[in-house]
């Protein structure tokens, strides 16, 4: 998904239009195809999303292991976030487990 359509021309457009031909993509994508900067895009991006202009289609997990949102045009229903966002694990420390060189009285 992440790669660039190859039918779709590099050129200065807006990100609507390049998110209403390829249908879905993701930020990176559109970065690509429209040719900005990437902050811009993602501003962008949030103010459509705001006014219901689009919608998270599906979630992909990027080449570093990094979930990230595939966002599609038109009102629709937001996907699932993966369980992996959503249930995270806090860290609890545990002084039975702690490095030998501290003087734990336990």
């Amino acid at each position: 998904m992440s790669d660039v359509p190859k039918y779709v021309e590099l050129k200065k457009i807006p990100v609507s239009k390049a998110l209403q031909k390829v249908g879905k993509a993701t930020s990176a994508t559109l970065v690509k195809l429209t040719n900005r900067a990437p902050t811009s895009v993602k501003q962008t991006l949030k103010m459509m999303y705001t006014s219901n202009k689009i919608h998270i289609g599906d979630y992909e997990v990027t080449k570093r292991g990094k979930v990230t949102r595939v966002w599609a045009w038109g009102d629709g229903i937001d996907a699932k976030e993966p369980p992996s966002l959503r249930h995270r694990e806090e860290f609890v420390p545990r002084p039975d487990e702690a490095a030998a060189w501290l003087r734990n009285p336990i």
